[in-house]
């Protein structure tokens, strides 16, 4: 619902961030996204390995969701 104030979402937004979109979680060069930071980010992934979470490898946020709501059925 484009809620998260991602640096993505804020510089469409126009706000006045720089031209680093870089995550500043993990520090690579990769553009802060919802996608990013939640699924892909390797701060992220730290964190969900402490919950014995993997995320699929590829997709977007809804397909992953999906895809972890069919590999863990309640």
């Amino acid at each position: 619902s484009d809620r998260l104030n991602t640096r993505n979402m804020l510089k469409r937004r126009h706000y006045n961030i720089g031209d680093n979109l870089d995550c500043l979680l993990c520090g690579q060069h990769v553009e802060e996204t919802v996608e990013h930071l939640f699924f892909h980010c390797d701060f992220s992934k730290a964190c969900w390995d402490t919950l014995h979470i993997t995320w699929p490898s590829h997709g977007n946020r809804l397909e992953l969701l999906k895809q972890m709501r069919n590999l863990h059925p309640r």
